[in-house]
């Protein structure tokens, strides 16, 4: 066990002396003892009943010190530097073997060095000194805390009148008085070492006035808090009082109460709807009867209203509708959803377990990951179509708290029910489809919360019972047939994967987008604007101009857009009084369209050294990627520029390693690659590039300028290489391949494993 003394922050008048004092000293943390005050400890430690009786067997003298930290804590004490000499008057038997010991506080003393920690504590110390002052000053001084002392007698009744009268008598003494005075206070341990650490006098009373000031303003608060609590009880009560007189007037003289004529509205209504659960018409009953105490001019009164209303608005009778017929169900999809056949199956086989395993705990959510025009919610709304089931969509923009999913508590102003809870209101049914797209807004949002209470909502394995914060009672989610969107499936975060069946609906190729315009966009776009197709025509030439010239996208928006503009041309020409009749060719889009805004990629016209043509898969698909490459005198170095991401700057130097260590085989000089350095480039340098396709027709870049051999023009390559020469496989062949053919190369060399 440690000890250390805490230095007063004061500075301290000390009697210097050539003899060292020492004495056993005794901590104490509950109290701090000032000079004239009395005060009974009871002693139960082993090492402090030794020190006592050594005391006794002596001069009955110790040191009783403030310990903020009490042995034990720690294995160390603090003892206060400015402590009291006290006076052990008396000690008599306590229970349990321990000592009552009635201590005499005489005067203050400042310890200045530890000299024994066991069997007990023991100090040296040192006599301080206080010099009295004489004067007007010193009696204000007095009379002014006599008046502080009179005035917090007044206000507080645990300090008796006497106490002034007591305190009077010791005005002569000022130093006295203000330790006496401390002593009497209900105030922390800190507040009397701070007195007792005030050793001058005029810092003594200073510091005394301080401790009761802050008293008297305490209990004055204090009373204003209790006076303003009991005025608002009274007032309560007596507006009560006063409501039941008037409701017992208003009834003797045969007045009708909107209150009980609207609660017992309520109560017929909720007693005939018979398809109320029994916990849910309980609870509404008991909001019915609150409604007879409540004045109809009141807040709460309209607030319970309107949640009686919206909860029987609620579709509880709607019978669930009975499963559908499968394969009329794909019937219907293939016919309204032009895509891959591989979604139809995996969306087809996730509605055969929805339906029929319905108890199914670990069932997955489906989820449709695909960039903005894919399709998402056309596949959904066809889904919904297929199973007679009414098609609700709802934005993720909306759902960026939990609020917006599981609403507001009804004690909050302004608050109301999820969006979950409204579109089933709106549809009045619970068998619904619901498309909840644009998921990245609410993980953007970065409200960890909405996105816990959003998968609450939409999973299987929890949804049985949905419990939206202002309704209060628990939906059955489970004949809801919930889907997520999202644009990119790298958005979602890590732990929420496994509860999600994932749907990848890649960006449509320019064959799909003309099939897909003429089947679905533009007898859509006839019907909005009012137009015949003998009014507006369009050839699969212009189609196909529009798709390559005029957007760039794996969706349809922008195509849509592209449309909307000629058939809006058409609808003003056909306002105006004018002859309609228009047909859209290759060769006079831009007529209606202006100056084509994408200029697509090019093979070369012919072999060169150096230049090679690539694949790349895109966010609006796939696309020819050019790479160039140039050697020159130089250190050795690979230089390669075009605005490129890790991953591609790391399959150049995989590249270049492969080629270097190949270079006899390609008839290489291996002593070029010391004597020049390499230049690859990719253009268009202001978009980002990114990804591993590209590592094979760097490689064979490379080799051309360094063995000074043309490639040809009309092959397009993709595929990763390893640096043993091993070709991996790659993603977004059908975008790759597609991209090939657009740029009329018909050869393309793929990784073996792609050809799956």
């Amino acid at each position: 066990m440690t000890a250390m003394i805490i230095k007063s922050r004061k500075q301290l008048p000390l009697l210097v002396s050539d003899k060292d004092t020492i004495l056993p000293v005794l901590p104490i943390k509950s109290t701090v003892l000032l000079p004239g005050e009395k005060h009974v400890v009871q002693l139960a430690l082993k090492e402090n009943l030794e020190m006592l009786r050594e005391v006794m067997d002596g001069d009955n003298q110790l040191i009783v010190s403030y310990s903020p930290r009490p042995a034990g804590e720690n294995g160390g004490i603090d003892l206060s530097e400015v402590s009291l000499l006290a006076q052990v008057e008396s000690a008599r038997p306590g229970s349990s073997g321990s000592r009552m010991v009635t201590l005499n506080a005489v005067r203050r003393v400042a310890l200045t060095e530890i000299r024994q920690i066991t069997p007990y504590l023991t100090a040296a110390y040192l006599e301080t000194t206080q010099g009295e002052e004489e004067g007007k000053q010193i009696r204000w001084d007095i009379d002014s805390l006599l008046e502080l002392v009179s005035r917090l007698t007044a206000l507080n009744h645990d300090y008796p009148p006497e106490m002034i009268g007591g305190l009077q008598d010791l005005a002569a003494s000022p130093g006295e008085f203000a330790d006496r005075t401390a002593s009497l206070l209900h105030i922390q341990p800190y507040d009397k070492q701070e007195m007792l650490e005030a050793v001058e006098l005029a810092d003594r009373l200073e510091t005394l006035r301080r401790i009761l000031t802050e008293e008297v303003e305490k209990t004055a608060l204090s009373l204003q808090i209790d006076k303003r609590v009991g005025e608002s009880l009274e007032r309560k009560k007596r507006e009560t009082f006063l409501r039941q007189q008037l409701m017992e007037i208003r009834r003797e003289l045969g007045e009708e109460f909107v209150e009980e004529d609207l609660s017992r509205l309520f109560h017929n209504k909720i007693r005939a709807n018979r398809a109320l659960p029994q916990e849910v018409a309980d609870r509404l009953l008991f909001e019915a009867d609150r409604l007879k105490h409540i004045s109809s001019s009141s807040a709460e009164y309209g607030a319970i209203k309107n949640y009686l209303e919206l909860a029987l608005s609620l579709p509880w009778s709607t019978p669930p509708v009975p499963a559908s017929d499968l394969p009329a169900v794909d019937k219907k999809i293939s016919a309204e959803y032009y895509g891959s056949t591989q979604i139809r199956e995996q969306v087809l086989e996730y509605l055969a377990v929805w339906q029929s395993s319905r108890e199914l705990q670990d069932l997955p959510v489906l989820c449709l990951a695909g960039p903005v025009g894919t399709g998402k919610a056309s596949l959904v709304k066809a889904i919904a179509d297929a199973m007679g089931r009414r098609f609700v969509r709802i934005n993720g923009t909306s759902l960026t708290t939990m609020e917006d999913i599981k609403g507001g508590h009804r004690t909050e102003v302004g608050a109301g029910p999820g969006y979950l809870i409204r579109a089933i209101i709106e549809a009045a049914t619970f068998d619904l489809v619901v498309f909840i797209e644009d998921l990245e807004y609410v993980i953007e949002s970065g409200d960890t919360n909405a996105l816990l209470a959003l998968f609450e909502a939409v999973d299987p394995r929890h949804n049985r019972r949905f419990v939206d914060n202002y309704v209060g009672i628990p939906f059955d989610f489970s004949r809801i047939l919930f889907v997520l969107g999202i644009s990119y499936m790298d958005d979602f975060p890590e732990p929420f994967m496994h509860h999600l069946e994932m749907v990848e609906m890649p960006g449509y190729i320019e064959r799909e987008k003309v099939v897909i315009t003429k089947r679905h966009i533009l007898p859509k776009l006839y019907k909005r604007y009012g137009l015949s197709r003998s009014e507006l025509k369009f050839s699969d030439r212009a189609l196909t101009r529009i798709i390559r010239q005029y957007t760039m996208e794996a969706g349809l928006i922008g195509l849509q857009q592209q449309l909307e503009k000629i058939y809006r041309k058409a609808t003003r020409r056909k306002a105006s009084g004018e002859e309609c009749k228009i047909a859209l060719t290759e060769s006079n889009v831009d007529q209606f369209l202006g100056t084509q805004q994408f200029i697509p990629e090019k093979a070369t016209s012919k072999p060169e050294i150096g230049v090679a043509t690539g694949l790349a898969w895109t966010g609006a698909g796939g696309d020819l990627m050019l790479i160039e490459g140039l050697k020159m005198r130089g250190t050795g170095q690979v230089i390669f520029t075009g605005s490129l991401g890790e991953i591609m700057k790391e399959s150049i130097q995989a590249a270049h390693s492969f080629v270097r260590a190949r270079a006899e085989t390609l008839g290489i000089d291996h002593n070029d690659f010391a004597g020049f350095d390499i230049h690859i480039h990719f253009p268009m340098g202001a978009i980002p590039k990114d990804g591993p396709s590209a590592g094979m027709t760097v490689s064979l870049v490379i080799a051309s300028v360094m063995a000074e051999r043309p490639i040809r023009n009309d092959v397009a390559i993709t595929g990763e290489v390893t640096l043993r020469g091993k070709v991996l496989p790659v993603g977004g062949i059908k975008e790759k391949v597609s991209a090939a053919y657009r740029a009329g190369i018909f050869t393309i060399i793929l990784p073996k494993e792609n050809e799956k």
